[in-house]
């Protein structure tokens, strides 16, 4: 009778632990279904530096360590990634802040964390290049400009022709869609003068008797970049787009301390040399936060698009910010109330 005693309570003790089991289980899995999904398409860039703090924190392991599961899609310019959130093929885009301010008017897009922020070693770095005929500002009037449209190009040669005193009716924009439409412009002759920075920056150079006419501290701006996401998904989703900014943070670390390794990771994934890699990581500023400082720039950007007519739709930017999940990521980075 006390064997049968015994092996009841063991057979109790067994069921009451496996019923515990089924249901902690099924408290992780709702609350897991709570904090919504841990799986983030996220649209990234593979000219305008290439997202590479993107590339290192997958490549690293640090979304994995964060429980974030990235799906990581590649697209030529941080317009298409844009594009990408508002056609609802990704989560989250890259933008610089023309870009940012003018899509932030045609969706319901928010922005989540500044990503790059201008210095003047990185504003040095972006440069005019021009035609050999080309020897002062002056001489661009009559000329073909190459600029990419709906870019913060646009923004670049305005500011740039007012501070030379040359009207835009004095020369003929030509626009192109990527980085090797220019080149080839260039060496045709159909783009004269044209605004590049980044690793391609070379490949212009290769053309006969294309030469730095100046850079962005002769225009007087800067670029900054921001990390852009449909405000929806954030609304639903916000501890994931809190443990991707954390990873991100991490993979900025990275890409700062290890440079050579992320090279590496640039001529895997983008066959970038490894040489020219390693001038990019040297003149971008890779970042996290929102500051004050970062929300008068895209004021600024904001009011010459209206200015400008360019703006479909105006909009009060503080209803544009979703920035709780950078401030539990990154508390000490983000300074604007």
């Amino acid at each position: 009778m006390n064997k049968v005693k015994a092996m009841f309570f063991t057979i109790t003790i067994i069921v009451t632990f496996v019923i515990a089991g089924c249901s902690s289980t099924k408290e992780k899995v709702s609350a897991n279904q709570e904090n919504g999904t841990n799986e983030i398409r996220m649209a990234i860039d593979t000219a305008a530096g290439g997202s590479l703090q993107f590339r290192a924190a997958e490549e690293q392991g640090f979304f994995n360590a964060h429980e974030i599961k990235p799906q990581l899609t590649n697209f030529a310019m941080g317009i298409d990634t844009v594009n990408a959130v508002l056609t609802k093929q990704a989560d989250t885009g890259i933008a610089a802040d023309y870009v940012t301010i003018n899509s932030l008017a045609k969706g319901d897009m928010v922005i989540i964390s500044t990503l790059t922020r201008a210095n003047e070693k990185s504003a040095s770095e972006t440069q005019l290049l021009a035609r050999e005929e080309i020897k002062t500002p002056n001489d661009l009037k009559g000329k073909k400009l190459g600029v990419s449209k709906g870019t913060v190009y646009e923004y670049v040669w305005d500011q740039y022709l007012k501070a030379n005193e040359i009207s835009e009716e004095d020369v003929t924009y030509v626009p192109y869609s990527t980085p090797d439409e220019a080149i080839v412009g260039m060496k045709k002759g159909d783009i004269e003068a044209v605004w590049i920075g980044g690793a391609l920056t070379d490949k212009f150079y290769s053309i006969n008797g294309v030469h730095q006419l100046d850079n962005l501290l002769g225009a007087g701006v800067s670029i900054d970049s921001y990390l852009l996401a449909d405000r929806t998904f954030v609304e639903e989703n916000p501890q994931a787009i809190e443990n991707a900014l954390k990873a991100l943070q991490e993979g900025i670390e990275f890409v700062q301390e290890q440079k050579e390794q992320t090279a590496q990771i640039a001529f895997e994934q983008l066959k970038i040399p490894k040489e020219d890699a390693l001038k990019d990581l040297e003149r971008t500023n890779y970042v996290l936060g929102f500051t004050e400082e970062d929300a008068k720039h895209l004021e600024e950007m904001k009011s010459w698009l209206e200015e400008n007519g360019i703006l479909e739709e105006s909009f009060d930017l503080k209803d544009k910010l979703m920035l709780d999940p950078l401030k539990k990521a990154v508390p000490s980075l983000v300074t604007y109330e």
